[in-house]
């Protein structure tokens, strides 16, 4: 192709040699285009043999995240199907799947050990991997989070503030309440102009204490993966509020049969107040905005197209 020629390196051993072209032939990843061509390349794949593998492609199109796969059935039979069309699909592509993990051991027992997710190891011996960046244990089929926050090593400044806050990954806002308490503390150090590495005062060295603590027992917190009950009916119940410190919103997933009935937080957002004082109402009218783009984004995904009640307690917003 004439495009490979865009890719040359142009090298000889010595100044005597004549030089050499070598003409890389795949896409080099760390060029600008390569993370969206291998995107590309794999969409392509899945239209094109879409009637062949149409549950397949259905995966590869809504399921992936760049090379990671997270995908599922509601019986192992329709999860093997996924695995078989999916691994046939890609492998017209020369794409292999790899690092197959599951809830259910029924799911991987054709699977061979090398092409199986490896396990990692927490204190008490559970068996955990990585899911997109959160902890997932597969046994218990439950998210976890194990931050532990360094208490006592050190002076507290602004850096490590941050730092701390930031190696928490928590992108469905699961533990979101908590973190909103650290950044409320790291907006008053920005409103205080602190220096990067300048000791914090005793008020906000006081104040990151004590969120330490309390944010260590949140470090053993665990959330279910699946929040649905099968063969049920489910709505979504969305929340926002506010206060003079911060906003969010929350959507909660709940689904009912004849005998039982569940309530999980599916996902929340929240918001520092800005720095610029905002009366009460103009928050909570800012909370309500929040809550309108969460389900926005939640109503793309197809299993939640069901019911949705909000709720407020903000007159300002109701009318």
């Amino acid at each position: 192709m004439p495009d490979t020629m865009l890719q040359c390196i142009l090298c000889r051993d010595s100044v005597d040699d004549d030089i050499k072209i070598f003409k890389l032939n795949t896409v080099t990843y760390g060029t600008k285009p390569a993370s969206f061509l291998a995107i590309r390349a794999m969409h392509q794949l899945a239209m094109d043999e879409s009637s062949s593998y149409p549950l397949g492609s259905e995966t590869i199109l809504q399921d992936f995240y760049v090379d990671d796969m997270i995908s599922g059935g509601n019986s192992v039979e329709e999860v093997l199907d996924i695995m078989r069309q999916t691994t046939e699909l890609l492998a017209c592509g020369n794409f292999q799947l790899r690092k197959w993990c599951s809830n259910s051991p029924d799911v991987l027992r054709e699977v061979p050990e090398a092409e199986r997710e490896s396990f990692l190891k927490l204190d008490d011996g559970s068996d955990v991997t990585k899911a997109l960046g959160l902890i997932w244990e597969p046994q218990r089929d439950k998210f976890l989070f194990t931050f532990a926050p360094q208490i006592g090593v050190g002076k507290h400044t602004k850096r490590s503030v941050l730092s701390t806050i930031a190696r928490c990954y928590d992108p469905m806002g699961l533990i979101g309440p908590t973190l909103t308490r650290a950044k409320i503390i790291m907006q008053r150090m920005w409103r205080d102009k602190l220096h990067w590495d300048e000791s914090l005062p005793q008020p906000l060295e006081s104040a990151w204490t004590e969120f330490c603590k309390d944010f260590a027992t949140v470090g053993n917190a665990t959330f279910p993966r699946y929040i649905l009950q099968p063969k049920a009916r489910f709505e979504l119940h969305a929340f926002c509020d506010a206060s003079l410190q911060a906003y969010g919103a929350c959507i909660y997933a709940r689904s009912f049969r004849d005998t039982a009935d569940e309530v999980h937080l599916l996902c929340s957002k929240a918001r520092v107040a800005p720095l610029k004082t905002l009366t009460v109402p103009k928050l909570e009218l800012c909370a309500a905005f929040l809550l309108a783009n969460l389900l926005r984004e939640i109503r793309k995904i197809d299993t939640f197209d069901c019911p949705i009640h909000c709720w407020s307690d903000s007159t300002v917003v109701l009318s």
